[in-house]
């Protein structure tokens, strides 16, 4: 067989395979436009859903949608409040060897920004001195290592400490609030505008932009709402969600999966929403580790 020729050959199969790979692709997103359709279709037929997004839940109700927000203005100046000790940490923690140049002319602005913070503050009046002493707190800890450029790791720790004593009321008092407002908002439409049937088909999605930490606050209220204790049936957390729309396109996706998962794995309505593959590779990855050791 000449050069030529066997150049031919080697572009005719190619071409062979680029034909038949192309169909498969064809294939494949004439799945994912069909699979998007019962999707939104599913979603159509689901109502009441209710989505908790930033500072605000959104409630789709017999074809209406309506919006309240859940997290007041409280919250965030509490944590805000709350935040100044840790900033300082995170600045100095690995400044071991004296206050780099840097970060001494960071913390002098930040020095000067709470300084005048502190003189504009408005909170209530029962709550207003725990604020003022956590900037207290940290005003004197930022002018000792401002005049010296040290960070001796025992004062930073005695520093953290105070400072978890004070900012431990804020939390509580911010986890309050949150959830007061929460519960005043919800409770109307769950308690009143929702009927018995509306209650068991009832859908949530929680969003945020990462993975929740365990005891996430909006969790923790719907699975005590509804009487659940793990997401799944009524209440999902969708993570790194920005909007209305990718949070009811994620919550689409999963009631589609548990009724699909139903038909194909015999009522395991979870199966989809587990790797497709967990299984399979459950099983080859332990042959594959027990052959490994047996050829060593």
């Amino acid at each position: 067989m000449n050069r030529n020729t066997h150049r031919f050959i080697v572009c005719f199969f190619l071409f062979i395979l680029r034909v038949r790979s192309n169909d498969l692709v064809n294939l494949n997103e004439n799945f994912l436009a069909t699979y998007t359709r019962a999707r939104d279709h599913v979603l159509s037929q689901t109502s009441p859903l209710i989505i908790c997004i930033r500072d605000n839940i959104i409630i789709h109700h017999r074809g209406k949608r309506y919006k309240e927000r859940v997290i007041p203005k409280l919250y965030h100046d509490l944590k805000a409040i709350s935040h100044i000790p840790f900033k300082i940490y995170l600045t100095v923690m690995f400044d071991t060897d004296g206050l780099s140049e840097d970060n001494f002319i960071e913390l002098q602005r930040y020095l000067d920004n709470i300084q005048t913070i502190r003189n504009t503050l408005e909170f209530p009046q029962d709550i207003l001195q725990n604020q003022y002493d956590i900037i207290d707190l940290s005003i004197r800890y930022l002018r000792t290592i401002l005049s010296t450029k040290l960070v001796d790791r025992n004062q930073l720790k005695q520093f953290c400490k105070e400072a978890r004593r004070l900012f431990a009321l804020n939390i509580e008092l911010a986890a309050q609030a949150h959830l007061d407002l929460l519960h005043e908002k919800v409770r109307v439409w769950y308690f009143e505008r929702f009927n018995e049937t509306e209650r068991d088909t009832l859908r949530i999605t929680i969003t945020g932009p990462k993975t929740a930490r365990h005891g996430f606050l909006e969790k923790t209220y719907f699975y005590h709402l509804i009487g659940e204790k793990h997401e799944g049936k009524h209440i999902i957390y969708a993570e790194n969600v920005k909007t209305e729309e990718e949070a009811l396109e994620v919550l689409g996706i999963w009631m589609l999966d548990a009724e699909a998962a139903a038909i194909f794995f015999e009522g395991d309505t979870e199966r989809l929403h587990r790797d497709l593959l967990s299984d399979a590779t459950a099983k080859y990855i332990e042959g594959l580790f027990k052959k490994s050791k047996t050829e060593l």
